[in-house]
C-alpha cells in the first residue's frame, strides 16, 4: 500500500471515529418545539446612521437586520418601506440620537413595541498577499500559487428601545467580518459583497440578542418508554394514544433556551379541565427533565399536559387514554 492510500485510509478512519463519537454523545431532540415570547416582539428597524467613508453601508446593514428578523420565529417586523413613508409624512427623524418622546411617537404610529436603531462608525477594508495551496498530499501542500485575501470589518452600535417608554433596553457594540481570497489574476468581486456579508454577521447577532432576551425555547414530547442518555433522555414510542397497560405517560422536556432559575409549572388535566397532577420546578438552559403521569387511576378520554415557563403558557400536549 503506497503512502497516499494509507493516508486516505487513516483520514477515513478518523472521520468514522468522530462521527461515531458524536452519535454516541448526541441526544436527539423531542419532536415538539415551542418558542415563547416573554414580551410581545413587534419590531421596527430604523435607518442606521453612518459615519464611515462608505456611503451606503448604513442602509445595507439596516436591510440585512430587517431580513434576518423577518425570518426569526417569534418576531414580527414592520416594513421599513412603510415606516420611512410614515415618518416622512409625520416629519419625524429616525437617525442619530433618538429622544424618548420621538421613540414613543413612532411606537404609537406603527403599533410596534420595540425599535432597533444604530449607527455604523467604521468600515475597515484590508488586502494582503497570501499563498493558496492548490494540491495537498499526506497533509503537505505540494502545489501553491500566490493570491490576495480581502477582508472587511464592519463596526456598528445597535440599540433596542422600548417604544412605549422610549427607554434604551439594550446597547451593543457589534463587529461583523467577511473575507474572500482570489488567486493572482482572478477578478475580485469587490468590497460591497464583503460588506453585505459582514452586515449579515451583525444581523445574526441582533437576532440572537433579541431572541435570547425576549424569548425562551422548549422541546418536548410524549412517550411510552424512556431511557437516559448522557445528561438527557431519549424517548421510545412517541404517541398521543395510551392504554391502561402502558402504566405511565412520559413527558420529556428539554429547556433548550431559558433563563437560569426560571420557574416551570406542569399540570395534567382531564377533558373537563380538572387537575390530575401538578408540580413546580426550577430550570436553567440546556436542562433535561423527565415527568410522568400514572395512568392506572387516570380517567379515560382526553388528557392534556400543560407547561408554563416563568408564568407564561408554553405548551399544551394532549393525548387520549383508552382501556
Amino acid at each position: 500500500m503506497d503512502e497516499e492510500a494509507a493516508g486516505i485510509l487513516i483520514a477515513v478512519a478518523v472521520v468514522v471515529a468522530v462521527v461515531l463519537a458524536l452519535f454516541l454523545l448526541l441526544i436527539p431532540e423531542p419532536s415538539e418545539r415551542a418558542v415563547i415570547a416573554t414580551e410581545r416582539l413587534d419590531v421596527a428597524v430604523l435607518a442606521f446612521g453612518n459615519s464611515s467613508a462608505w456611503s451606503s453601508v448604513g442602509e445595507t446593514l439596516r436591510a440585512r437586520v430587517e431580513t434576518k428578523l423577518v425570518n426569526t420565529e417569534g418576531i414580527s417586523v414592520f416594513s421599513r418601506v412603510r415606516l420611512d413613508a410614515l415618518l416622512t409624512e409625520q416629519a419625524l427623524s429616525q437617525t442619530g440620537a433618538l429622544d424618548p418622546s420621538t421613540a414613543v411617537r413612532i411606537g404609537s404610529l406603527t403599533g410596534v413595541n420595540k425599535l432597533v436603531a444604530g449607527s455604523v462608525y467604521g468600515v475597515e477594508a484590508l488586502s494582503e498577499a497570501v499563498t493558496i495551496c492548490e494540491r495537498w498530499k499526506d497533509g503537505i501542500c505540494v502545489q501553491s500559487t500566490p493570491g490576495t485575501r480581502y477582508t472587511v470589518k464592519l463596526l456598528a452600535q445597535v440599540e433596542v428601545l422600548n417604544a412605549q417608554t422610549g427607554r434604551i433596553e439594550q446597547a451593543h457594540d457589534e463587529e461583523g467580518t467577511a473575507n474572500a481570497t482570489a488567486k493572482q489574476g482572478e477578478v475580485f468581486a469587490g468590497y460591497d459583497t464583503l460588506i453585505a456579508a459582514a452586515a449579515d454577521d451583525i444581523a445574526s447577532d441582533v437576532s440572537s440578542f433579541l431572541t435570547l432576551t425576549y424569548t425562551r425555547e422548549i422541546r418536548y414530547g410524549l412517550y411510552r418508554a424512556v431511557k437516559a442518555k448522557g445528561d438527557g433522555f431519549v424517548g421510545e414510542g412517541e404517541t398521543t394514544r395510551f392504554h391502561r397497560s402502558d402504566a405511565k405517560a412520559y413527558l420529556i422536556v428539554h429547556f433548550a433556551r431559558v433563563r437560569d432559575d426560571d420557574s416551570f409549572d406542569l399540570t395534567w388535566v382531564d377533558s373537563s379541565g380538572a387537575f390530575l397532577s401538578s408540580l413546580q420546578d426550577v430550570v436553567a438552559s440546556d436542562d433535561w427533565r423527565l415527568y410522568s403521569l400514572d395512568l392506572e387511576k387516570a380517567p379515560l378520554g382526553r388528557i392534556t399536559a400543560k407547561g408554563r415557563i416563568a408564568g407564561i403558557d408554553a405548551f399544551a400536549k394532549a393525548f387520549v387514554l383508552s382501556p
